[in-house]
């Protein structure tokens, strides 16, 4: 077992001013936490930002309020915003498709265990004490290729099953 924290950087948003947003394009896309899982922002800021807030395609990314969950950017360039946060796996400590198999489970787990009155707040110390099983890098490899066969399989169900659904229509 380990902690998250040991084996990945995890990089909080800014709290961009609101302000500077726009929905006509002007500037760089802001991923806000409604944008985690997208793939795309409708939200632009037109303002400076630090280059350590630039996220890119294939950045893993949490929304840290609500619902908890891990997606990966599949969006260009954009701009990491509060209360999103990217993490950044070690490769040397931990394979990054076992970490995306990983984490949502240990995420759900937290954000089910977490009190709120309105919203639930994820914090950056809680996502690095979390803690995960890890095996050798060879064993997580061959874990994440079973499960990405698994979860292709799910996809082409669902696919199946639609159709199904189209032709009794």
């Amino acid at each position: 077992m380990t902690r998250l924290g040991d084996v990945v950087n995890i990089t909080s948003g800014f709290a961009f001013k609101s302000e500077l947003f726009n929905d006509q394009g002007d500037g760089e896309p802001i991923i806000r936490i409604r944008d985690v899982g997208q793939g795309s922002s409708g939200t632009h800021y037109s303002g400076t930002y630090a280059e350590e807030y630039v996220v890119s395609k294939g950045d893993l990314l949490i929304a840290m309020d609500g619902e908890f969950r891990l997606a990966e950017w599949s969006g260009g360039k954009a701009l990491l915003n509060q209360r999103v946060c990217r993490i950044e796996p070690d490769l040397k400590k931990i394979d990054r498709r076992y970490l995306l198999h990983l984490l949502p489970r240990q995420l759900k787990l937290i954000e089910d265990a977490t009190p709120f009155v309105t919203v639930k707040h994820l914090s950056v110390k809680t996502i690095r004490e979390i803690e995960l099983l890890l095996p050798p890098l060879p064993t997580q490899r061959r874990i994440a290729a079973i499960l990405d066969k698994a979860q292709a399989h799910v996809a082409n169900d669902r696919q199946t099953l639609a159709l199904y659904d189209q032709l009794a229509k």
